[in-house]
């Protein structure tokens, strides 16, 4: 997989997962929120009566009741707007594409280049990378210098994910880190500089492998000219 198919794969997904939500409306997510009618008008009425087989032989009488509905205009333009507009239309084989992926994934795609801030997909990232960790690890490390290398995974996923979105990012350097764990430097770079390398590359290796599973599947629905066409214009 070539640096300019990732960096394709990223811009899309860019796009692609982007929140919309404050945006206006289409008729769809309207609907959905607002259905267009208005039961308080008009009150309940039985409108007639319908004759039903009771089980023993006779007949019941029922009067059925039916809820008159006022509907309401939807919209104040001559046309109205699309269920979908054409720049969500577009990115939703790359969002097809996202969910076919495990759920630590799309996690981290979702995090890093949709923005998505949700708890769950934190802890989630972290656990992977942390258990992923859990050989590198020498025998008898201390609890409490434990407890500084797990607070220290969040932050190097922060750390790559700014240099995916920001080119003029400087990543952390070792003494700004040292202050952060109120450590001397030179514990820093004895202890704890290599698992931070570590974190690091680790993050880079899960989004590597989530960009090219999600260039597969998505590959995998398109026809072969348009995933040609694609490609050529990733590698120019």
């Amino acid at each position: 997989m070539t640096p300019q198919l990732l960096e394709y794969a990223r811009i899309e997904l860019t796009r692609a997962l982007v929140d919309n939500s404050g945006k206006t409306k289409g008729q769809l997510q309207a609907f959905c929120e607002h259905p267009p009618a208005d039961k308080d008008r008009s009150p309940r009425k039985p409108i007639h009566v319908v004759e039903l087989d009771n089980g023993r032989g006779g007949v019941q009488c029922v009067k059925a009741e039916n809820s008159a509905v006022y509907v309401l205009e939807t919209r104040s333009r001559r046309r109205p707007l699309p269920p979908i507009n054409d720049y969500e239309f577009a990115g939703a084989p790359w969002r097809r594409a996202v969910n076919f992926l495990p759920e630590y994934e799309q996690a981290w795609l979702k995090y890093c280049y949709g923005f998505d801030l949700t708890f769950r997909y934190q802890t989630l990232i972290c656990e992977v990378i942390w258990n992923g960790h859990q050989k590198y690890l020498p025998s008898g490390l201390l609890n409490k210098t434990k407890k500084r290398l797990i607070s220290l995974i969040w932050l190097a996923a922060q750390d790559v994910a700014a240099t995916r979105n920001n080119d003029t990012y400087k990543e952390y350097a070792g003494a700004a880190l040292a202050r952060l764990m109120s450590i001397n430097p030179s514990t820093w770079l004895r202890v704890y500089a290599p698992h931070w390398a570590h974190f690091k590359r680790a993050f880079d290796e899960l989004d590597t492998e989530a960009l090219q599973h999600t260039l597969d599947h998505h590959c995998e629905v398109l026809p072969e000219e348009v995933e040609w066409t694609l490609l050529q214009n990733a590698t120019k």
